[in-house]
């Protein structure tokens, strides 16, 4: 969808009474910590970009309050700072999409996670139905800022609190994984428990 991006950027702001620098300065904070649909910068650069190359956005956006001559500029301004962080720094992780689930389903298992609703905690809203999944589980696939690559595994079920950690071999230890998934996602550390044997 060539709005995409803007709706995601739209729907953080849609509570803001004005589009100031403060909020651009937000939204370009979270285009590096909590990237929109797990796209790299780059991605998400290039989708403001297509939007407004896009003359007539129609009523698209009509469900949020602020006028496009105003979201037009904030989306302009936005880019404007990300164009001055350049280079942009690695995001703490990415999602690489489920084309290698199979390897990571039946991979090492490395910690168990206790989640919180959906709402509450930025790894549980990223599990996504796996299509074709036979146990029809919930999952994510992602690489670290450490390179490490990651698959967070959970029940069909989508207010399931639990979940696991699981890697393909060749990989670093357990415990550098975890460490490494604690730091780059943010996660308490005690709601992650390493697995044993």
């Amino acid at each position: 969808m060539r709005l995409g991006v803007v709706v995601g950027i739209l729907y953080c702001v849609q509570f803001s009474g004005e589009l100031d620098d403060d909020e651009v300065a937000r939204m370009t904070r979270m285009t590096f910590e909590q990237p929109l649909y797990g796209l790299t910068t780059e991605e998400q650069y290039e989708g403001i970009e297509a939007a407004l190359a896009v003359d007539d956005w129609g009523d698209a956006l009509a469900w949020q309050p602020h006028a496009e001559p105003a979201v037009r500029d904030f989306l302009r301004r936005i880019l404007a700072r990300l164009d001055a962080q350049r280079p942009w720094p690695e995001p703490p992780f990415r999602n690489l999409g489920h084309s290698r689930w199979r390897e990571f389903r039946n991979g090492t298992l490395l910690a168990e996670l206790r989640m919180y609703a959906a709402a509450q905690d930025p790894m549980h809203v990223r599990l996504r139905p796996v299509p074709g999944d036979e146990d029809r589980l919930r999952g994510v696939v992602l690489r670290l800022r450490s390179g490490d690559e990651v698959a967070l595994v959970a029940s069909p079920a989508p207010d399931g609190t639990d979940a696991v950690l699981m890697a393909v071999p060749p990989h670093r230890s357990a415990a550098e994984i975890v460490d490494a998934f604690v730091s780059c996602t943010g996660y308490e550390r005690e709601r992650v428990t390493p697995a044993h044997g």
